[in-house]
């Protein structure tokens, strides 16, 4: 009868259940304009409410903005993938008040990644309630959800349109019809601009072991290959507006060469972490217990339900044993990519792997093994729903872990000694961050042992309720939809728990606007409190959160803090007061325990523009920061450059005038009159991609800006008057445009022209 029903009538109930339960588990921060989801303190309050009200704004202004003024002494903006400007489910930000638009790009693509989940499943047969029960594992799951809690709106985005790219794989696999090559390309572009290159570039190594496994044995399998080879260079074409112009910037950026191995190897999943797939809050919920365990939880978290695992399991069992292996090799795969460091494996993908040392938290492929447990659990439901149970043997099994777990729980709560020695261990690790949380750690140990007993004890109990059920259900058919809804309400109380909100008041700083109002001017701040809060204050800033800080940059502010310029990243607490500061026009260090006040040394910023005739040329990084260090050197009357300028400027000291004219984000308009050649310093960061053009009068008729003092800009001038326009448009973005519409209109003409799908070669082999 269900073969009859269009397949709206079909899915449409379960979709709108699954929209239903993405309401229900983010709540009312949903209908609210002034709350916004995620936890203060994490990535959405230190980067995305900022970087998201500039982008957009700018946008509906009818402004690209390729360049953001205010991190960084300035840096590449739409360049930078998690700008994300070209995604267009994000134009949501254009037309709605950004807290609205934040909470409902989450929920939407909570929203998608259950669709997507359950698509794949109803197409590998699973019928539609475990499909159902599939895409509540994925979305609920820690792997995902607590990336929610982590403000991660980037990483929540792209990973959303996974499974369409393993529905396609399987369904030109299994039908070999273009079509399904244009879903998964769809769904790899989407990913690309949805603005998470890691995750990106991790669903490309897990779809090509997918790819390889899945086509040992298959019929024509090199056929099959190359229409799978095809998926991502199309991709690449449909992605090349954001592509381009994001690979260029990030050739400069401080991930440039790659990170150096114990950097990249950070977060990788610890083996010991492999206990939360039972008992999420084993190390610590975030909430009532700060997490004591090494790295973070929501890049750690395995969790996809007591009742899923027990499903997942099931459902593995049951497939044939080609298929079996199969997918015991994708959850090994993935689940050993996550391990990272903590294996040998780690060190040789990141020495031969192109593009692997450029990422660090290797921990993120749990969202692929993640995926594959949700899809084995609607496999397991599905085989309950058919009246395939498992043996009485495994259900004891899993009994007698239940049981195994309530004693060990009960252990932990009365003292057990070996969990206080794993506290101690992990709460002291190099690798955790309990110490951000706490000043003592040893004060939260009491509450931190009762919750580990709980969260033993409380999968024990789900353990022993699900094969009691288990037990009845030959007997009692409703025992197999009460299994399904105990393990979605397992999941719903995990995931509804760690949901935490905060005001938009709370990241608007309306008395730190209110005092940099009362102080204008051109100057930069060290701000303390929240670095990319600057972008919101449209106040100039040192440093940032984000992580595509000019490399240039990077280094320099290394250098002034006493630090390694060769290790230098996007993390770094500023706390010396370098004279070099000034150059940047530093003037105000904005709150921490001491308030507002003056940079030290200084009681006047530098100019935005300012001329000089003397220059020394230097082309050695190591050799200008030792020149800029010494007492002798005085930035205000001589410029280190690294080549030689022309024109030359003059014997004597510089004498001229600078006028703005004009200026925007990514622009100046300058009149300049000088008496002699000189140069031009500029106190913004250097790029490649800033170019000075001249305007009608100007004295010379080309400019080229150099890099000055290793991370500023300087232009040589003669003597004159000049009328220069400099801008920044980042290389390959008109490219990129150009060659993603070409390709957008050969797929239109190829879709919707039948004769060109005729005599395509692998329309359908």
């Amino acid at each position: 009868m269900s073969r009859n029903l269009s397949p709206l009538r079909l899915h449409g109930p379960w979709i709108a259940l699954l929209l239903f339960l993405t309401i229900l588990v983010l709540g009312a921060p949903l209908f609210s304009d002034s709350q916004i989801l995620s936890a203060k303190g994490n990535d959405i309050f230190l980067q995305y409410f900022h970087s998201r009200s500039f982008g957009f704004g700018e946008l509906a202004k009818g402004n690209i903005p390729f360049w953001n003024p205010y991190l960084y002494c300035g840096v590449p903006f739409m360049a930078d993938f998690q700008s994300a400007l070209l995604y267009p489910p994000n134009l949501i930000f254009l037309f709605l008040p950004i807290v609205v638009a934040l909470n409902w790009s989450i929920a939407i693509h909570v929203f998608i990644l259950g669709i997507a989940m359950y698509a794949w499943s109803t197409w590998r047969g699973i019928q539609r309630p475990a499909a159902f029960l599939a895409a509540a594992t994925a979305i609920l799951g820690g792997p995902f959800f607590l990336h929610i809690y982590a403000g991660h709106l980037s990483n929540i985005c792209t990973m959303a349109w996974a499974p369409l790219v393993f529905l396609g794989i399987d369904g030109w696999l299994a039908k070999r019809h273009i079509k399904w090559l244009l879903l998964s390309a769809a769904a790899v572009t989407l990913q690309i601009y949805a603005g998470h290159p890691q995750y990106v570039y991790y669903t490309a190594l897990v779809a090509g072991i997918y790819s390889i496994v899945f086509l040992i044995g298959s019929r024509r399998a090199f056929a099959a290959a190359m229409g799978l080879l095809a998926i991502y260079p199309l991709a690449i074409l449909l992605g090349a507006a954001q592509l381009l112009p994001g690979y260029y910037a990030a050739t400069e950026s401080v991930r440039s060469s790659g990170l150096y191995l114990d950097y990249a190897a950070m977060f990788s999943l610890p083996p010991e972490n492999l206990i939360t797939s039972i008992a999420p809050w084993f190390f610590g919920n975030m909430q009532s217990v700060a997490y004591w365990g090494r790295g973070l939880l929501w890049e750690m978290s395995l969790y996809s339900g007591i009742g899923s695992l027990i499903l997942g399991l099931h459902g593995l069992l049951h497939f044939k044993k080609s298929d079996r292996i199969r997918l015991g090799i994708l959850l090994a795969a993935t689940l050993l990519l996550a391990l990272g460091a903590h294996t040998p494996l780690y060190k040789f993908l990141y020495t031969i792997l192109p593009g692997f040392s450029t990422f660090r938290g290797t921990s993120k492929f749990i969202f692929f093994f993640g995926m594959f447990v949700s899809l084995l659990a609607g496999t397991g439901f599905d085989h309950l729903l058919r009246k395939d149970f498992p043996t009485r043997r495994i259900i004891f099994v899993w009994l007698g872990l239940g049981i195994l777990l309530l004693v060990v729980g009960f252990s932990i709560s009365h003292s057990a000694p070996w969990w206080s020695s794993t506290f101690q261990t992990f709460s002291h690790s190099k690798e955790g961050y309990l110490h951000q949380h706490v000043s003592e750690p040893n004060q939260i140990l009491s509450l931190a042992r009762l919750l580990s007993a709980h969260s033993l004890e409380i999968a024990g109990l789900w353990f022993i309720a699900l094969t009691a059920l288990l037990l009845t259900s030959n007997r009692w058919r409703w025992s197999v939809w009460i299994i399904g809804a105990v393990c979605i309400l397992d999941l719903f109380i995990f995931a509804k728990s760690s949901v935490e909100s905060f005001s938009k008041k709370e990241v608007t700083y309306p008395d730190m606007a209110k005092f940099l109002e009362q102080n204008p001017g051109d100057y930069r701040t060290i701000n303390l409190f929240n670095p990319d809060a600057s972008i919101s204050l449209r106040t100039e800033s040192l440093w940032g959160y984000d992580p595509s800080v000019l490399k240039r940059y990077a280094e320099f502010l290394f250098f002034t803090q006493g630090l390694d310029p060769n290790q230098a990243s996007q993390y770094l607490e500023i706390h010396g007061s370098h004279p070099l500061l000034s150059l940047l026009r530093t003037h105000f260090i904005l709150p921490n325990d001491k308030g507002v006040y003056n940079m030290p040394g200084t009681t006047q910023p530098y100019p935005h523009f300012f001329v000089v005739s003397s220059y020394k040329v230097i082309p050695k990084r190591d050799a200008i920061f030792t020149t800029l260090n010494e007492l002798s050197f005085d930035p205000k009357s001589e410029v280190i450059l690294e080549s030689e300028p022309d024109p030359k400027p003059g014997d004597h000291a510089a004498k001229g005038t600078v006028d703005i004219i004009d200026s925007s984000n990514d622009h100046w308009t300058l009149d300049i009159n000088t008496d002699q050649p000189v140069i031009l310093v500029m106190t913004d960061a250097y790029s490649k991609d800033w170019h000075a053009n001249a305007l009608p009068g100007s004295a010379q008729k080309h400019y080229n800006i150099l890099p000055a003092d290793y991370t500023l800009r300087s232009i040589p001038l003669s003597a004159g008057h000049h009328l220069i326009r400099i801008e920044y448009i980042p290389s390959g973005f008109y490219f990129g445009i150009v060659v993603t519409l070409v390709t957008l209109a050969a797929l239109a003409s190829f879709i919707f022209i039948p004769s060109l799908r005729k005599q395509f070669l692998f329309a359908k082999l």
